[in-house]
C-alpha cells in the first residue's frame, strides 16, 4: 500500500507552482487577507528560483533562495523562504535537510494559515520518508487541512490514512480515506475508485454503532461517499427486514443529501420497494409487454411463442398455475413505460418480462424500478451501472457483463493491457463507451484512445487516423519533415507512398462496439494507414455472415458472445413439436426469461410477497437457463460470456 502514497513525492509541483503557495483556493482562510505579508521583490526572486527547479537547476535554485536576505522580511516570507528550500531539498532526496528547513518554517508562518498547513504537511511527508510515522502523524494532525488547496488536501487525506492505519489506528484510517474521496462527483466516479474499495472494505468491519457513529462524524459534510455507505446500510437494513432501519437511514441521506439526484434516485428506489412489497400478492401472475401491432409485431409474437412453451412446461403442475397479464406497447417506449405502470398498479402482477427493443426496455426497467418489481429484459438496458440492481435481469449479455469478459484476467493475459475504444456516436455506443471506461479504471489500465465516429458516415479514415496519431500533423511536425524530405526523393524513383505519417501504435487491442456493416468499412482503414495485424474485439453482433466472410482479412478479429449448444435440447424439442419450425434467439430469450422467474418463485413454497422475490434474488448465487448462466455481482446481474476468433476457417472460441 506504501506504494500508493509514492505521489508525495512530487509535492513540489503544487508548492512550486506561480504563488499558489502563498494565495491558494482558500477555505477557511478566506477571510484572511495576506496582500500585506509579502512583497513584490521577494516574490519575483521567489518566483525566479522556482523556474529555475522546473529547469531541473536545483542546485543553482538552492543559491538563490539561500542569497535572499532576511532583514527587512516578514515572517511568513521567511517562512516561505525556508519551505521552498525545503521543498527543493525533499525533491533531491534529501530528507533529512528538507525536514530541518519545514521545522524552521513551521515556527514562522502562523501569519499565513495556508502556508502554515502546507509546511506541516510537507513536514509530515519529510518524516514519512524518514520512517518516522508516529511523528510524521503527530506532525499532519496540527495542520488544519481545509486550509489546503483541493489537491493538497487530498495528499493530506491519503498521508493520513496511510500512517494512521500503519500505526493501528483504524478509525482514523477510515475517516481519512472517506475525505480523500471528498472530490467524487458521481457514483460511478467513486466506486471506480480504488481508495473506495478500502473504505467499503474497513466499513464493514465495523460494529453497528460504529458505522453509524462514523457516518454522523461527517454530519455537516457534502462527501457523496458517506452518502452512499449510508445507502448501503438502508440497502442491509430491507435484506433484514428492518423497515424502521430503512427509514431512518433514508431519511438521513435525503436531510444532507437532499439535492443530489443520483444518491435520492437510489434511495427513492428502495423506498418503493420497503413500503409497497410486504401485501401478500400472487407470485405466479407475471406480466408481459410486447410490441403486439406496429411495426414491431412480427418479433412480438415470436416473443410470445417462446414465452408459450414455457408457461406450459411449468403449468404441468395443477398446484402451480401461472397467469399472464399482456400489453401491447406497439413498439413504442413511451407505451411500453405505461404498460408497465398498469401491470403493476392495476393488475399487481409479480414481475414483468419486456423490453424486446433496447429503447424500450431502458424506459420499461425505470418504470419497474420506481416500485420495486423485478423486471426481465429482452434487450440491453442502456443505463449506467450505478443505475441498475438485481432486480433487473437482461438476458441477452448485457453491456455490463461483455465488457467485464473483455477485462478478464484470461483475456488480458491474451491480448494486453493497454486497451483503446472507437465508438459509434449512438447511444447505445456510448453506453458501451462508459462501461468501458468504469472497467478500466477500476482495473488501473490506462486507456490509450478513446475516439467517437459517426456511424451514418461512409469515410472513416479521419478517426481511424486520430486514433493511429497521424491525424494531427502539428504535434509532429519534425518529424513529418523529415518523412516528406524522404518522400520527395522516393518520388524521383516513382514510388507512391499512402501516407507520410508511420501510426504511433500505443495500444495493444481496439473495442470496436459497432455493427457489421460499420466494421467492414471501419478496420480497412488501419491497414490503408500501415497498421497491420491489430488485435480488434467487437460485440455479439459480429457472429454474422458478413463478418465471417470479411473479418478474418483485417488482423486478429475477437468478438464477445453467448455459448451456443448445436445440439437439441428439449425447449427446441418442444418448440418444433407446437410450431413445426426451429426457435431462434428471440424465442430463445423470451422461453429464459418466463423460465427463469419460474426458477426463483418456485425455489420456496414459503414466498407470498414482492419483498420475498426481491430477497430470494439477493441470495441467488447464479441463475441458469437455456441461453446460458448468470452470476449477482456487486448487485447485478452478470451473465457468463465467451470469446471467439474470426478465422479464415470459421468462428473458434478462443475464452471460455
Amino acid at each position: 500500500m506504501k506504494s500508493v502514497f509514492v505521489l508525495m513525492a512530487f509535492l513540489f509541483v503544487t508548492s512550486c507552482s506561480g504563488v499558489s503557495m502563498i494565495t491558494p483556493e482558500r477555505k477557511v482562510a478566506d477571510n484572511v487577507d495576506t496582500s500585506k505579508l509579502y512583497h513584490q521583490d521577494f516574490l519575483q526572486k521567489i518566483n525566479a528560483a522556482k523556474e529555475k527547479v522546473r529547469q531541473g537547476k536545483n542546485d543553482l535554485a538552492l543559491k538563490d533562495v539561500a542569497a535572499i536576505k532576511e532583514e527587512k522580511l516578514s515572517n511568513a516570507e521567511k517562512a516561505t523562504k525556508r519551505n521552498l528550500t525545503g521543498v527543493i531539498n525533499f525533491s533531491q532526496k534529501r530528507y533529512e535537510a528538507a525536514a530541518k528547513s519545514f521545522e524552521e518554517a513551521s515556527a514562522l508562518a502562523k501569519d499565513d494559515p495556508a502556508l502554515d498547513a502546507q509546511i506541516y504537511l510537507n513536514l509530515g511527508s519529510a518524516y514519512y520518508k524518514m520512517n518516522q510515522n508516529e511523528k510524521a502523524l503527530n506532525t499532519l494532525s496540527q495542520a488544519n487541512y481545509k486550509n489546503l488547496q483541493d489537491t493538497e488536501a487530498k495528499k493530506f487525506h491519503q498521508l493520513y490514512a496511510l500512517l494512521s492505519q500503519q500505526l493501528g489506528k483504524k478509525e482514523q484510517s477510515l475517516s481519512a480515506l472517506i475525505r480523500s474521496l471528498e472530490d467524487k462527483k458521481s457514483i460511478s466516479e467513486l466506486t471506480t475508485d480504488p481508495r473506495y474499495g478500502q473504505v467499503e472494505e474497513q466499513f464493514k468491519k465495523l460494529s453497528s454503532s460504529e458505522r453509524v457513529r462514523l457516518l454522523e462524524e461527517f454530519d455537516q459534510d457534502k462527501n457523496l461517499s458517506v452518502a452512499y455507505l449510508a445507502y448501503k446500510e438502508a440497502e442491509t437494513a430491507f435484506r433484514e427486514g428492518d423497515q424502521d432501519k430503512v427509514k431512518d437511514f433514508s431519511e438521513w441521506i435525503e436531510k444532507r443529501y437532499g439535492s443530489n439526484t443520483e444518491i435520492m434516485g437510489l434511495v427513492a428506489s428502495l423506498g418503493a420497494r420497503n413500503q409497497n412489497n410486504t401485501a401478500k400478492i400472487d407470485l405466479r401472475y407475471i406480466g408481459v409487454a410486447l410490441p403486439l401491432s406496429g411495426d414491431l409485431k412480427g418479433l412480438g409474437e415470436r416473443a410470445l411463442a417462446g414465452i408459450d412453451v414455457a408457461l406450459e412446461e411449468m403449468s404441468q403442475d395443477p398446484n402451480k398455475k401461472y397467469r399472464l397479464e399482456i400489453k401491447d406497447t406497439k413498439g413504442n417506449p413511451a407505451n411500453g413505460a405505461f404498460a408497465v405502470k398498469d401491470l403493476i398498479e392495476t393488475n399487481n402482477v409479480a414481475a414483468v418480462i419486456g423490453g424486446l427493443t433496447t429503447a424500450e426496455a431502458t424506459k420499461e426497467y425505470l418504470e419497474a424500478k420506481k416500485y420495486g418489481v423485478v423486471f426481465i429484459s429482452l434487450s440491453k438496458v442502456l443505463l449506467p451501472k450505478e443505475e441498475k440492481n438485481h432486480l433487473l435481469i437482461e438476458i441477452p449479455g448485457s453491456i455490463e457483463s461483455q465488457v467485464n469478459t473483455l477485462f478478464s484476467e484470461r483475456m488480458l493475459a491474451k491480448i494486453g493491457k493497454r486497451p483503446a475504444i472507437m465508438y459509434p456516436k449512438t447511444d447505445i455506443g456510448e453506453a458501451y463507451a462508459n462501461e468501458f471506461w468504469r472497467q478500466s479504471k477500476k482495473y488501473n489500465l490506462d486507456v490509450t484512445g478513446l475516439i467517437s465516429f459517426d456511424p451514418n458516415q461512409t469515410d472513416y479514415r479521419d478517426p481511424v487516423k486520430n486514433i493511429l496519431g497521424i491525424k494531427f500533423n502539428r504535434e509532429r511536425e519534425e518529424e513529418l519533415a523529415i518523412v516528406n524530405d524522404i518522400a520527395h526523393l522516393e518520388s524521383k524513383k516513382s514510388i507512391k507512398r499512402v501516407q507520410n505519417l508511420q501510426p504511433q501504435i500505443d495500444f495493444d487491442w481496439v473495442f470496436v462496439p459497432a455493427l457489421p456493416r460499420e466494421v467492414v468499412q471501419l478496420l480497412p482503414n488501419y491497414n490503408y494507414f500501415d497498421a497491420f495485424n491489430l488485435n480488434y474485439v467487437g460485440v455479439p453482433s459480429w457472429r454474422s455472415e458478413l463478418m465471417v466472410n470479411e473479418g478474418y482479412r483485417y488482423g486478429n478479429v475477437y468478438f464477445m458472445d453467448e455459448p451456443i449448444s448445436g445440439t437439441e435440447t428439449p425447449f427446441t424439442q418442444k418448440f418444433f413439436q407446437k410450431f413445426k419450425k426451429q426457435p431462434n434467439i428471440v424465442e430463445t430469450i423470451a422461453y429464459d426469461s418466463l423460465r427463469i422467474l419460474f426458477d426463483v418463485i418456485e425455489a420456496d413454497s414459503s414466498y407470498q410477497t414482492r419483498q420475498d422475490l426481491d430477497l430470494a434474488l439477493i441470495k441467488k448465487e447464479n441463475l441458469k437457463s437455456e441461453s446460458g448462466s448468470w452470476k449477482l455481482s456487486d448487485d447485478i446481474w452478470m451473465k457468463d460470456m465467451s470469446t471467439f476468433r474470426i478465422k479464415r476457417e470459421g468462428i473458434e472460441a478462443v475464452v471460455n
